[in-house]
């Protein structure tokens, strides 16, 4: 482990920790149940639905919108993890050592990346046995991975952002909820969003990197023949500015954030 590059390091380190069964149950529990509960209740009363020419039960609607879900749950990962850090003393600890604030946070986003994947195949495993319909092709397998590396990355340097400005730990869990319940609900992730949505909600639902979390990744699970009229090549890119754009501002922040708390 020693001859790991640093940021792999404490990407273990914070894979470790976050593996506690407290830890498992928001961060993997809460999609898994959403996915049950939902995908079992809904899929009673919603007829299938065609999306560019696709028929989608509930389930395999369901399915795409968890998975990007678990990225949401992945990245509040990493923003507690440095408000941990920095709550206990152990963020001076590690820059006390030969580890560098970029590593440090290096270690975080490939932490919950790979939370978010390791996750998001745990609730493939779920999600198959209930009906969902799984169709993997090598165009469809990197719309999902892709998706999904940048909506960790995305949420995770949003929980980062909140982390760093904020010192008391009630204000930093009832906003990590907030946002949570807000983007989750505010997307595409669990229904579809047309015309008959409410204008606002609507947009909100545009503008949150949710809607194209999903997007990417319920394109990803069907026949590539159906690949471009799921997902609109725009959505990645503007997928691909906020992350840019949120880990920057993120960044900024970090950059600056106080080593310990006062």
């Amino acid at each position: 482990m020693s001859s790991l590059p640093n940021s792999v390091r404490l990407a273990w380190r914070n894979l470790r920790v976050n593996t506690d069964p407290a830890s498992l149950v928001v961060i993997l529990g809460l999609p898994a149940m959403y996915l049950v509960f939902m995908g079992t209740m809904y899929v009673s009363i919603i007829p299938p639905f065609s999306i560019g020419g696709f028929e989608f039960s509930y389930a395999s609607y369901l399915i795409g919108g968890i998975l990007a879900f678990e990225s949401v749950m992945a990245g509040t990962m990493g923003g507690s993890m440095l408000w941990a850090d920095r709550r206990f003393g152990m963020f001076s600890q590690i820059l006390s050592l030969p580890f560098t604030r970029t590593q440090y946070l290096g270690g975080v986003i490939l932490a919950t990346v790979a939370a978010s994947l390791a996750g998001s195949l745990a609730l493939v495993a779920i999600a198959i046995p209930m009906g969902s319909s799984i169709h993997v092709s090598p165009v469809g397998l990197v719309s999902v991975i892709g998706s999904l590396i940048l909506g960790g990355i995305f949420f995770c340097s949003l929980m980062l952002f909140v982390a760093a400005k904020v010192d008391s730990n009630n204000a930093y869990n009832s906003i990590q909820i907030v946002i949570i319940f807000i983007v989750s609900f505010v997307s595409d992730a669990y229904y579809p969003i047309n015309l008959r949505t409410p204008l606002p909600l609507r947009i909100i639902s545009y503008l949150n990197p949710l809607t194209y979390v999903a997007d990417g990744v319920r394109a990803g699970l069907v026949p590539s023949s159906n690949f471009f009229a799921i997902l609109n090549p725009i959505e990645t890119l503007v997928l691909l500015v906020e992350t840019i754009v949120m880990f920057l501002v993120a960044y900024r922040t970090y950059a600056n954030v106080k080593i310990n708390m006062t």
